[in-house]
């Protein structure tokens, strides 16, 4: 009789970070300036689809921020995931209102600005944040042991 084989899930690795919590810091702050700067009332005219460039740039800039900070494309593409639901919710959010509309063609941009976020999170500039910190490191004065 043979016994069956158990297969475990690989547990997922997180990068190691020695500013790891000033790094979830910053992007949990540009979530919540995404939040706030699209439920305020703003008479910012972008015009001629520029508007769209930065709701690309912000769910874009959102997912690659935080594409960096796990490991694993599930995962990766489950913060993706999540941002363009984010982008969907808040455009429901700004059609409730007397001084915000619903556009679908936001939605899209966010979205897009999300998968493109997570695609970059899959090149070597996913490695972004390790190299500021060595930078960090060497500009710090050294410590006599």
């Amino acid at each position: 009789m043979t016994e069956p084989v158990q297969v475990t899930e690989p547990v997922p690795v997180t990068p190691a970070y020695r500013y790891r919590r000033i790094w979830f810091l910053l992007g949990w702050g540009m979530v919540a300036a995404v939040v706030v700067l699209s439920l305020i009332p703003l008479e910012v005219d972008l015009g001629h689809g520029r508007d769209k460039l930065a709701h690309f740039a912000a769910y874009g800039g959102l997912s690659f921020w935080f594409g960096m900070l796990v490991e694993g494309r599930g995962r990766e593409l489950r913060i993706a995931v999540a941002f363009a639901a984010l982008g969907v919710a808040l455009e429901f959010l700004q059609g409730l209102t007397d001084y915000r509309t619903f556009e679908v063609a936001d939605m899209i941009a966010n979205a897009t600005g999300a998968a493109l976020g997570w695609g970059l999170a899959q090149t070597p500039l996913a490695k972004a944040l390790g190299w500021i910190e060595r930078l960090i490191a060497a500009a710090s004065p050294r410590r006599a042991p």
